[in-house]
């Protein structure tokens, strides 16, 4: 059973500060340098002071970003910046967008998910989590005990159960509309206390499959077994029905910095024994790219290599079954289906030496999920070589998801990004 509650909000007081667009941000690990000093100047009250705090050469123990967090937290909570409703509710949020061509909407809802551990099966991950960053999220939830920003979790309901009851609140006034020029963003209070429990009924027997914020959850998890604080009991979430046709999934490509000197024509060697090697004719860009990976996408599975200076080539994996005896005792025969897999057991792993479930190995990959990055950091010499992917399915992800099988850490990329700032949980009323 998945215990999912309405909860009352902290909203960002729009009298004082101005549109919802001015202090909203995307999620904190998407985040780079400058588009925080942009979201930084934008206002000062962006939420981007709270998520992801500068960092100075003299911060210390007692004075450094997750303290400024919890200071600024504090105190536009007293002076009424943020303003916590009176009542608990859901909150409705719909992102219009393109992708592929197509024109789709994503809807769902926040609300407050009850903590479990993902060995009662009603919570699935579906991706590893990397240490560094649960020790980033896990300070900055013991300095401001709140969830600044949703995890993102998946539901199936193939008959369309909710949806209906989601779309009766959109037909009021949005508290926001924010338009970011790729996704139009709407964001709703939904105060029907009838429908808010047929909802919550509706969850006794789903599971909930998270696309989006495994470190956090990880993290809160953690916390509130660390310190059984009741208000962290449960998690924000939004929540949004797989079995809609709006579960837009970008590839995240690989680049590569390889432990020993990287010797091209003895990767090429080497990779034919695993792979059918293809070279792809002309100039490699990001067209070349993408019209390579379509050809993968007919069937078969595999990968394009980027060795630089236009250099280029599909790896068409052989036989899924040569990942079997490279696999380890904790990662299943299930794996083999997935593109991902084959490129960290069978390449990174098997060829070149690169764990990447090992943190002293983590910064030998980047993850980039704009190929024009790829090919430029190979270009530039930052990076030894690079590999393009398609992008992992929704029903690959569900099956292992439901399996308890964790896919290789970035393996999906879900698109649009959902963002922070539209209401805040706060552990404490």
């Amino acid at each position: 059973m998945v215990d999912i509650v309405p909860f009352r909000g902290l909203l960002y007081n729009q009298e004082k500060t101005g549109p919802l667009d001015r202090v909203t941000a995307p999620p904190y690990d998407v985040i780079k340098p400058q588009q925080q000093e942009e979201l930084y100047e934008r206002s000062p009250y962006n939420v981007v002071r709270l998520i992801l705090g500068k960092e100075y050469p003299e911060d210390s123990e007692t004075n450094n970003r997750y303290t400024r967090s919890a200071q600024v937290f504090a105190a536009w909570r007293q002076d009424k910046t943020l303003i916590q409703d009176a009542e608990p509710g859901f909150y409705v949020y719909r992102q219009d967008y393109t992708f592929a061509g197509r024109t789709l909407s994503r809807l769902g809802f926040f609300a407050r998910v009850r903590l479990e551990d993902f060995s009662r099966g009603n919570i699935c991950p579906h991706e590893f989590t990397l240490s560094k960053a649960k020790a980033d999220r896990a300070r900055l939830l013991r300095a401001c005990r709140a969830n600044f920003s949703p995890i993102f979790g998946l539901y199936s309901d193939p008959s369309k159960n909710i949806d209906p009851l989601l779309q009766s609140a959109t037909a009021g006034e949005p508290l926001a509309t924010i338009d970011d020029g790729n996704v139009v963003h709407r964001f709703w209070r939904f105060s029907d206390d009838g429908a808010a429990e047929k909802i919550s009924a509706f969850f006794a027997d789903r599971r909930i499959y998270i696309a989006d914020g495994h470190h956090r959850y990880e993290t809160a998890l953690a916390y509130h077994e660390e310190t059984g604080d009741p208000g962290s009991a449960h998690v924000m979430m939004f929540l949004t029905n797989l079995d809609s046709d709006s579960m837009s999934i970008f590839p995240i490509h690989r680049l590569i910095r390889t432990p020993a000197p990287f010797d091209k024509n003895d990767f090429l060697t080497r990779v034919t024994g695993y792979c059918e090697v293809e070279p792809v004719s002309g100039l490699v860009d990001r067209a070349a790219v993408e019209a390579a990976l379509g050809r993968l996408r007919q069937g078969g599975i595999g990968f394009i290599a980027y060795l630089g200076n236009g250099e280029g080539c599909l790896l068409r994996v052989l036989s899924p079954d040569n990942i079997l005896p490279l696999l380890d005792r904790d990662e299943p025969e299930d794996l083999k289906v997935l593109d991902v897999a084959q490129l960290h057991v069978g390449v990174l792993r098997g060829l070149l030496g690169i764990d990447t479930r090992k943190s002293d190995q983590q910064p030998q990959v980047a993850y980039k999920v704009d190929a024009a990055e790829g090919l430029s950091g190979v270009d530039r010499g930052e990076w030894d070589l690079a590999f393009f992917m398609n992008a992992t399915r929704i029903d690959q992800v569900r099956r292992l998801a439901e399996k308890g099988i964790r896919l290789p850490q970035k393996a999906t990329f879900f698109y649009p990004k959902l963002l922070s700032g539209l209401v805040i949980n706060p552990f404490v009323s």
